[in-house]
């Protein structure tokens, strides 16, 4: 009988250890003064979602599908160190400390971890491919 529970055990632990190891992804969606390249020390303010993910694959079809639908919403879009911004000429905000209006950024970002998720040749080709082929309204 104690065989059994310690077997149990040793099977619980294992689950447990994979689990808290295992890989997690961010998808993160951002708004603000700034591009989402830029990373400055408080660039985490300006996430107004965050959706985490266990699978690498369903993270990145999450990012390709907010770029679909951010593209058809904004007209002006850059891709720039696996990150990507989406802006509309019109939608600035005034800064009072800089006597000037700053534009909005509308940003995405793949996070492996804590790191930007370094995409492969394939996983840039689809990126490029959807942003060149989706028409904003």
């Amino acid at each position: 009988m104690i065989l059994y529970q310690m077997k149990n055990l040793v099977q619980f632990i294992r689950r447990i250890r994979r689990c808290i190891f295992m890989a997690s992804y961010s998808v993160i969606r951002m708004s603000g003064e700034a591009e989402p390249w830029w990373f400055f020390s408080d660039w985490e303010k300006d996430i107004t979602e965050k959706m985490e993910f266990t699978n690498e694959k369903e993270a990145f079809e999450q990012f390709l599908a907010l770029v679909r639908e951010l593209s058809g919403e904004y007209k002006n879009r850059k891709q720039k160190k696996n990150t990507v911004a989406f802006w509309d000429e019109g939608e600035k905000v005034f800064c009072e400390s800089c006597d000037d209006d700053l534009q909005i950024y509308h940003g995405l970002i793949l996070m492996d971890g804590k790191d930007l998720k370094v995409f492969t040749n394939e996983e840039k080709q689809e990126l490029q491919t959807v942003m060149e082929n989706v028409v904003p309204r």
